[in-house]
């Protein structure tokens, strides 16, 4: 049932009592938007830059969620390389030999040097060869040809080789990265059951994927995060062509029984979305009947199973309304204290610190960025997300 935000009853972060605070930390993340700073050199959500780094770890957040996708690195392809030596060779000088990896090199450096968490989050954007597709798909009509899912997703295939990079790239041995960068999570998927197609093949998909992650990070390499999924829809929507996308629960049912008889050769953990359970409320939360599906799936490979990856309030189609704005922040901070006594959750992620002109998904804790001016200026979840409470080392 579904409950009015007035009627919960909401702890404010500075008055916690001493059982509230005897319960097991969460972790607090940041999300740093998208894969904008692989690919210029003052981009807004770079953690080096705008005071991003600074506000970050005065917050006490102790995670760092940056990404990258793969289009842009071998977009520039009309097929898929030839073997794995050739991808990343050329991984490693794309596009154009201008090697946008560096620029994700250097930022991790910098999160790795303040002692931070890092996850490496993969965009849901493929190469058109990788899916075969040269238009948008046939059901939406809206969903471009590079969210079309690879169609060879082995660890022997192209998807592969480029999860293979990245691992090898980001593992903890350092020697394997010229900035001595790693990451400690790979996240491997982003809301496939909303934003790839076609939706009758992503739950199979997605579980091809974890396999082929684990067998190829191994333990040596990064923790495999996955499956990313939206908490929207909460009912799986169909136009007349056919399945839009897929409800959060029925896709997460899909990916554990595609799971069955996994025998794990690297580290993985359960990777979930929460922005429709800031939105609305209701018993049990969505991320609740998550962490009950992963026990009776016989998930129990941490005490805290859940990583709630991305989540928020968006203030579309009113961001500078001031109502909507102290909304979001106390919307924000009655998940997070929920979520926190769970017990279940091991970190909630703030999806981002500003918002870009142009995009109307305004879920950051500052309005606009003003290009050449800087960051806009704050919201009330900018206080907000400072107070609340997380644990105080990764």
């Amino acid at each position: 049932m579904l409950a009015p935000l007035d009627q919960l009853p909401l702890v404010r972060a500075g008055e916690l009592s001493e059982s509230d605070l005897a319960i097991g930390p969460m972790r607090k993340c940041i999300s740093l938007g998208g894969p904008g700073p692989l690919r210029r050199d003052d981009d807004p959500d770079d953690y080096r830059l705008w005071g991003n780094r600074e506000y970050i770890r005065a917050s006490g957040t102790t995670w760092v969620k940056v990404w990258l996708s793969w289009s842009d690195l071998q977009g520039e392809l009309d097929a898929a390389p030839a073997t794995k030596d050739q991808s990343w060779d050329q991984l490693s000088k794309a596009p154009n030999g201008q090697a946008w990896i560096k620029r994700l090199d250097r930022q991790l450096a910098a999160i790795n040097s303040d002692g931070l968490g890092a996850i490496l989050t993969l965009f849901q954007s493929f190469p058109r060869w990788a899916g075969g597709a040269t238009e948008p798909d046939p059901v939406t009509r809206t969903k471009p040809p590079e969210q079309k899912i690879p169609s060879d997703l082995s660890p022997e295939g192209p998807w592969g080789w480029f999860v293979g990079f990245l691992c090898d790239r980001y593992g903890k041995d350092s020697r394997n990265n010229p900035d001595g960068a790693w990451v400690d999570a790979l996240e491997i998927c982003n809301e496939p059951n909303l934003l790839w197609w076609p939706q009758e093949e992503v739950g199979p998909a997605v579980a091809q994927m974890i396999r082929t992650a684990t067998e190829l990070s191994g333990w040596d390499g990064p923790a495999i995060l996955a499956p990313g999924t939206s908490d929207f829809p909460d009912q799986s929507q169909r136009s007349a062509r056919g399945l839009v996308a897929t409800d959060w629960l029925s896709f997460t049912q899909n990916v554990l029984e595609n799971l069955r008889g996994l025998r794990l050769s690297a580290p993985l953990h359960w990777s979930h979305h929460n922005f429709n359970d800031v939105k609305r409320v209701q018993e049990p939360s969505r991320a609740e009947q998550v962490v009950d599906l992963l026990a009776q799936h016989g998930w129990i490979e941490r005490v805290q199973p859940l990583w709630l990856t991305e989540g928020g309030f968006n203030l579309h189609p009113d961001p500078d309304d001031p109502q909507r704005q102290a909304r979001q922040a106390k919307l924000i901070e009655a998940n997070y204290l929920r979520m926190r006594g769970t017990g279940d959750v091991f970190m909630w992620t703030q999806h981002t610190i500003t918002d870009k002109p142009g995009n109307d998904f305004n879920s950051g804790l500052r309005d606009d960025f003003v290009e050449g001016g800087g960051p806009g200026p704050t919201r009330p979840a900018w206080e907000t997300w400072q107070k609340l409470p997380g644990a105080k080392s990764p």
